[in-house]
């Protein structure tokens, strides 16, 4: 390591190395702002789960590099904000941590599909059908790739079941009654799977 020898080589010193030392302690307080606010959002008090997720979410922000945690955060403040019925925002938030979570290397599939599947939902409850319609489509889509991709074989027949039903109802509403009618008859075949 090179002699800090100058006051403002001392300063561009502090600003490189400090973050760096310090990472695994803001990792620690990113972990308790996020499960202080689980705790909140479990005794139902949505505004301080917000408030301490806000908290968490400017932490992940401090990274230098784009981490899964930032992800996390926009999807439990996307949550806290969907609790306090906030739909337009929470949606805003999730596609947010949709987008760094298609950017970013820690980020397990079954997050993105997660979060697809609640802004289909959001999307539904809006009445935005055909963009319920894509994001659910794309969350049945990475669904069947990642249960194919998966070593142990297991395959969620039920949730598939259950995402396959809501696009039927989709259609259903946007009057394309044979896809609607195919996919009720398909979604009805998985159920069965999944009783056994």
């Amino acid at each position: 390591m090179p002699v800090v020898t100058t006051e403002m080589e001392l300063s561009a010193a502090r600003i490189r190395i400090l973050p760096q030392r310090y990472k695994h302690f803001r990792q620690s307080v990113w972990q308790n702002y996020t499960d202080i606010g689980s705790r909140a959002l479990a005794c139902g008090d949505a505004l301080l789960a917000h408030t301490m997720y806000s908290a968490a979410l400017a932490e992940a922000r401090k990274e230098e590099h784009i981490d899964y945690r930032l992800a996390v955060s926009f999807s439990h403040l996307a949550h806290s904000l969907l609790l306090m019925n906030e739909p337009g925002q929470a949606a805003n938030k999730y596609l947010k941590a949709l987008s760094i979570a298609r950017c970013s290397a820690g980020a397990p599939t079954i997050f993105e599909i997660m979060l697809l599947e609640t802004l289909g939902d959001i999307r539904l409850t809006q009445g935005h059908l055909r963009l319920a319609k894509r994001h659910l489509s794309r969350a049945l889509a990475l669904r069947e790739k990642h249960e194919q991709a998966d070593s142990t074989g297991c395959i969620d027949w039920e949730s598939r079941a259950k995402l396959i039903l809501k696009l039927a109802h989709i259609s259903s509403e946007m009057k394309q009654t044979d896809e609607a009618i195919a996919l009720y008859e398909k979604s009805r075949a998985l159920s069965g799977k999944s009783a056994f």
